[in-house]
């Protein structure tokens, strides 16, 4: 008899080592194909920011004639490269390296036809450069920009589903190993570790990979969840826009740009603790919502952070490794004005804002 039951504790064991290899393959390869999944969310929303800002751009030149060309085309170029890298699977520069191809039918064809209007976008582009009037460019722009805003849903759609299928074969796995785990005594330690790491399946999707901070999906998704209704009294939206990256970028690399990037999310997050939500809704901007928030209060929070980056700055001997932005702040209630309005006049202020320091330098 005892022979017996060593053989079927013999037997459990090995079909609890099984189980538990099978799973960390498994959430190893989820975590990646999520990671994956959570960069091209995020790329699709840059196309989408992106655009729109060498749009006003391009809109402002025609009008003033006083935008930098290279700017313009450098953003133009970047726009070429990561589209090319979310058709393909295959990123031809740093950034754009670890872009994957989504598996998806719907986001396939979306990018698609992403392409041929951003073909579209250039040659209407070089028109008003050329001195046409930028009627067209306008509208074309806002037609890009319905796609392009579509295109991030179908991203975070299928990156929702890959994460409920892969939660619903970790969790049918689990079933077994927590079975075969209390009927043989052992493991227990283990069915804790591989849930928490179920758990962590769950939000990667909506992590931004370089700082930590809620990406561009839980942006809108937390923009979505103030067009259904809030409890705010008054809500204070700022619009940040990073300086100098580009320069950083040419002169230390792009782990240089990455380096001011990320010390400039830790203080912004930092300091945002006690006041509300802040996330990377793009490359190189950030945003931030407070609930219950006026302009005094989130003049309160601006200069907590231009006290941290001026420490920070201080220390660098370098001009160029140096934090520095421009920001835009709107405020209102919600019962008067929209989330997408607020947003707006944010980033508008923030434009203006940046165009002062420049006038200041």
């Amino acid at each position: 008899m005892k022979k017996v039951m060593d053989k079927k504790l013999y037997l459990l064991i090995v079909i609890s080592l099984v189980l538990f290899l099978v799973v960390s393959i498994l959430s190893f390869v989820s975590i990646k194909q999520l990671q994956g999944n959570a960069r091209v969310v995020n790329y699709d929303g840059i196309v989408r920011g992106a655009t729109q800002k060498l749009m006003k751009m391009e809109l402002q030149n025609a009008y003033s004639g006083n935008v930098d060309v290279e700017a313009r085309d450098a953003l133009r170029s970047r726009l070429d490269s990561i589209l090319g890298a979310l058709d393909t699977g295959k990123g031809t520069t740093e950034e754009t390296a670890s872009i994957i191809k989504l598996d998806d039918a719907t986001h396939s064809e979306m990018i698609d036809t992403l392409i041929v209007q951003w073909a579209d976008l250039k040659s209407e582009i070089d028109n008003v450069r050329d001195g046409e009037k930028p009627d067209t460019l306008y509208a074309l722009s806002e037609d890009y920009f319905k796609l392009a805003n579509d295109t991030v849903f179908a991203a975070e759609a299928y990156s929702e589903k890959q994460v409920d299928k892969t939660q619903k074969i970790l969790i049918g796995v689990d079933s077994i190993f927590i079975l075969v785990i209390v009927i043989a005594g052992i493991f227990i330690a283990r069915s804790m570790a591989v849930r928490k790491r179920a758990d962590a399946l769950g939000k990667i999707a909506y992590v931004d990979p370089l700082t930590g901070l809620e990406n561009r999906a839980s942006c809108e998704r937390m923009i979505e969840k103030l067009k259904e209704g809030s409890s705010s009294e008054s809500l204070a939206v700022l619009m940040f826009d990073m300086n100098n990256l580009k320069l950083a970028n040419d002169f230390l690399g792009h782990q240089g740009g990455d380096k001011i990037i990320l010390q400039f999310a830790k203080i912004i997050d930092k300091e945002s603790k006690d006041f509300g939500f802040i996330g990377r809704y793009g490359g190189d901007e950030f945003l931030g919502i407070f609930e219950n928030s006026d302009e005094l209060r989130a003049r309160e929070y601006l200069s907590q952070v231009n006290e941290q980056i001026n420490a920070y700055n201080s220390l660098q001997v370098n001009d160029i490794e140096k934090v520095s932005f421009a920001v835009g702040v709107a405020t209102g209630s919600l019962d008067a004005t929209s989330i997408d309005d607020l947003i707006y006049e944010a980033d508008r202020n923030m434009y203006t804002n940046k165009r002062e320091m420049k006038k200041a330098m």
